[in-house]
């Protein structure tokens, strides 16, 4: 394997470089190449929203619901919503009072599912995406 100290000569048959590649990991998903996002509201490959939503089913994330951020199914509370509330030292059954229309089971479910984290991720990128830029004047 080479190292960074290499110096590594590219003849006319190798694909260029490509620096998003050198810069970030390389994701493969089904042994394809996933191209990297580089905005949270650029789209995700269609085959792992899939896989996605079939690990957790109690969170769904359409375009038309909350601009695509991920809620709660057949609701319109953002999962983020409760990670803040937990994060804040407020225990699970303040959460479910002030948001009656997730039911108990659902916020277990996915406390419990390691692949929320997915999620959380893309509420977090399309949170602070949309929060405006605090300049000094």
């Amino acid at each position: 394997m080479p190292l960074a100290s290499d110096n590594i000569v590219f003849d006319e048959d190798c694909p260029e470089l490509d620096l998003c590649y050198a810069i970030g990991p390389i994701v493969r998903f089904k042994g394809k190449v996933v191209p990297p996002r580089t905005r949270p509201t650029d789209p995700f490959n269609p085959e792992i929203l899939a896989l996605m939503k079939s690990r957790v089913p109690q969170i769904q994330m359409e375009t038309d619901i909350l601009g695509g951020m991920p809620v709660f199914k057949d609701t319109l509370v953002p999962i983020k919503r409760m990670f803040d509330c937990l994060l804040a030292g407020n225990a699970l059954e303040d959460f479910l009072r002030d948001h009656p229309s997730v039911p108990r089971s659902t916020a277990i479910a996915v406390l419990g599912n390691e692949a929320t984290l997915f999620y959380e991720d893309i509420s977090i990128a399309m949170d602070s995406a949309a929060m405006p830029s605090s300049r000094p004047r």
